[in-house]
């Protein structure tokens, strides 16, 4: 049993140009797959057209709610049951900034091969693009929401910024 870590594009009806064949491989040997949000891993997998009945795949749901108890018992279901899972975030790399990176962490407790796949990652595009220093950066996930923490932690990587000379990477989210 391997757990495969699944790309997903950025953009709208770009697998065919972001995503390298063996992404579309690995999906077509899956069964099973942790999504944050049905709908979307359902379209996903249908944009890749594995050939496979949507219907005929299980799914579960893994995002910011989901406990890792109930993430270990279908994990264990799956590979008591000898199938390889995919996990796909909502868009680009599962288990950065995302919840797959609870089941990685109970996979690799649970001895199960982790197989992460290359596809788009928008904090390495943005990375890349931004003609700062590459070679030292800090990456921080997303700043706090409440608008005086946020300030507080904007202030700190500037400051962290100048003074190692290193890239200070997060996310920020259009709400």
């Amino acid at each position: 049993m391997k757990l495969y870590l699944i790309p997903t594009i950025l953009a709208p009806d770009t697998q065919m140009q972001v995503l390298p064949p063996h992404v579309f491989e690995a999906v077509k040997q899956i069964d099973a797959y942790f999504v944050e949000e049905l709908r979307t891993g359902r379209r996903c997998i249908g944009m890749l057209r594995t050939g496979k009945v949507i219907d005929s795949l299980e799914f579960a749901i893994l995002d910011k709610k989901s406990n890792e108890i109930a993430v270990e018992t279908q994990l264990k279901a799956w590979q008591a049951a000898g199938k390889d899972v995919g996990v796909m975030s909502e868009a680009g790399c599962p288990g950065v900034a995302d919840p797959g990176a609870m089941a990685v962490k109970i996979a690799h407790k649970l001895g199960i091969e982790v197989c992460p796949l290359v596809g788009p990652s928008s904090i390495l595009l943005a990375m890349m693009a931004s003609g700062m220093n590459g070679q030292s950066f800090t990456f921080h996930g997303y700043l706090p929401i409440e608008k005086d923490e946020k300030k507080t932690a904007l202030k700190s990587l500037e400051r962290i910024s100048f003074e190692k000379n290193q890239s200070q990477i997060f996310i920020e989210t259009p709400y």
